[in-house]
This record gives C-alpha cells, sequence and structure tokens, in this order.
C-alpha cells in the first residue's frame, strides 16, 4: 500500500512500521525525504524488518525504542547520531503510536524524524568557542575545570593520581608599562606557547587570569612532580626571549600532587602558595643582583 501523497510532500522525513506480534516490527514504508535522508530505496525499506536494512546496533536501538512506545502508548522524542547510508547525520525523532480502536493495540508508529545535524555543528562550535582563551587559544578556566573533573573520575577506576601546576608571569605590569598592552599580550601569548610545548599526553595548560596559568600533569608522585616542575624552569633559564624586543620572560610555578579523595581546592590552593613563594624567592635575587651591579 503506498503512502499518503500528503506524507510525500512534507520537508522532513517520515517513517510508518507496522508493529507485529512478539515485538516485531516491520518497515510499513517510508516518504521521500527519509528515503533521501537515509540513502535507502523507499522499495527496499517496504516490508522488511529493522535488521534487513539497518546496521545492526542501529536496529537494535530502534527495536528498544519502539518497544517502549508500544508499552508506553505515549509519543517519545529522542535525538541521536547515526550513520546510515547516507553519511553521518544527527536526528530529532518523534513516533507516535497509531491504536486501532477496536482492539485498542498499537498497531503501527509513525517516525517523524527532523535533521539537526547544522544545528549540533553549531552548538558544538559554540561550546568549543567557549572553552578557548580568545588571546593565547590555550583552554581556558571553563575547559580546565571540566578536564580535572574528568580526571578525577577516570581516578576512581584507575587509582591514577595526577598534579596540578599554578604558573604566574613574573613582572607582566612593568612591561605591559614600558612597552604598551600589545607586548604585554605577545609575551602572555609566547609563554603559553612555551607551556604548551611541556605537555605530554593527556595533558592540559590553561589560561586562566591575565598572566596566570594553570597546568594538569600526569604525574602521580611529588618527585615526578619536581621533576616536571625543573624542566620548565630550567627551560626558562636557558633564556626565553620574546621575538622582537629584547625581552627576556621569566615565570614562577608551584606545584601540588592530587590523589584520590583530596579537595581540588586545596590542591590548587598549595600550588598557588608554591608559586608565590618562588615568586618571592626570584624577587629576592633580583634585589641582590641590582645592588650588586651597582
Amino acid at each position: 500500500m503506498p503512502l499518503n501523497l500528503d506524507l510525500n510532500r512534507l520537508g522532513v522525513a517520515v517513517c510508518v512500521v507496522d508493529v507485529e506480534g512478539d515485538g516485531v516490527f516491520r518497515f510499513f514504508g517510508i516518504n521521500d525525504s527519509a528515503a533521501r535522508e537515509s540513502g535507502l530505496a523507499r522499495e527496499s525499506v517496504a516490508g522488511k524488518l529493522f535488521t534487513d536494512c539497518l546496521p545492526a546496533d542501529y536496529a537494535r536501538r530502534l527495536t528498544e525504542r519502539y518497544a517502549h512506545c508500544v508499552r508506553t502508548r505515549k509519543v517519545q522524542e529522542t535525538e541521536e547520531e547515526v550513520e546510515l547510508a547516507a553519511g553521518r547525520k544527527w536526528f530529532k525523532t518523534t513516533l507516535t503510536p497509531l491504536i486501532d480502536e477496536p482492539s485498542g493495540r498499537v498497531t503501527q508508529i509513525m517516525g517523524v524524524s527532523q535533521n539537526i545535524t547544522a544545528t549540533k555543528r553549531l552548538q558544538a562550535e559554540l561550546q568549543e568557542f567557549a572553552y578557548v582563551d580568545q588571546l593565547t587559544g590555550l583552554a581556558n578556566r571553563r575547559r580546565f575545570d571540566r578536564a580535572i573533573t574528568e580526571a578525577c573520575e577516570e581516578a576512581v577506576y584507575s587509582g591514577a593520581a595526577f598534579s596540578l601546576a599554578v604558573v604566574d608571569l613574573d613582572g607582566l605590569k612593568a612591561t605591559n608599562d614600558r612597552h604598551g598592552h600589545r607586548i604585554g599580550d605577545a609575551v602572555i601569548h609566547y609563554a603559553g606557547q612555551l607551556l604548551t610545548g611541556t605537555l605530554k599526553p593527556g595533558e592540559l595548560v590553561a589560561r586562566v587570569g591575565g598572566d596566570e596559568f594553570y597546568m594538569l600533569l600526569r604525574v602521580g608522585d611529588r618527585h615526578a612532580l619536581d621533576v616536571r616542575l625543573d624542566a620548565i624552569r630550567k627551560l626558562v633559564d636557558r633564556g626565553l626571549i620574546l621575538p622582537g624586543p629584547d625581552l627576556p620572560i621569566t615565570l614562577s610555578i608551584g606545584g601540588e600532587v592530587w590523589r584520590p579523595g583530596a579537595d581540588i581546592r586545596d590542591i590548587l590552593s598549595a600550588a598557588d602558595e608554591a608559586m608565590y613563594g618562588e615568586k618571592e624567592i626570584r624577587r629576592l635575587i633580583r634585589r641582590i643582583e641590582r645592588r650588586h651591579a651597582a
């Protein structure tokens, strides 16, 4: 039996499925829009089971969803990404049970699917934009907080610890006052590149403030953390010079190891305290050097 012509004129994908006994579902037919979206020919679908014309995993999910619609006798709405002959797409689908009045049985289900791929891609782009620091291109505080949450959840199963480090540029205000904010921004960007170059797989650096960075490091003990922080310090001590003006860049860094059960705020606070302790030492060294130079 052909589908009603009105369904074929709709700009959204429509399919009608016969509900047979024992949880068996068979395509009654699909409209032209559904054929285009799925990449399946209408004549190849009519009268076929889900497993006859769809990937096994998707057919299983559809069977579960349609069975739930039959049990509840209510309209069901879902959003999902599927891989079909026409490619990978996102659909928002509404399943409506069609009930036979004399028997009270759900005899058919009509599915209406709207292609929301473009909307999902835009949402993903906006979400990515929301997680990126616009000056440096690094992760921002929101993305860093998410990474910490993911690391903590992973640790529940693996027991793996990690470390957090706080990095702060030295003397950025003086740089801004002497050379202007354009150079100051270049310093921040360049420092971000430096820190990114020290990362290993699964690690992250984020700019969380004006001249402050946080680092998530995959090291689980104090000695390993000290080795990593020393490596970053040595890289700076070799002479980090911003291309352009003869402007040496220094930074202070402190870190602390996180272990399951520890409060992230306490770990960041300890790392921050260690960073400021190093910053104070660097100030004292510079003061002594100036006195000797005089």
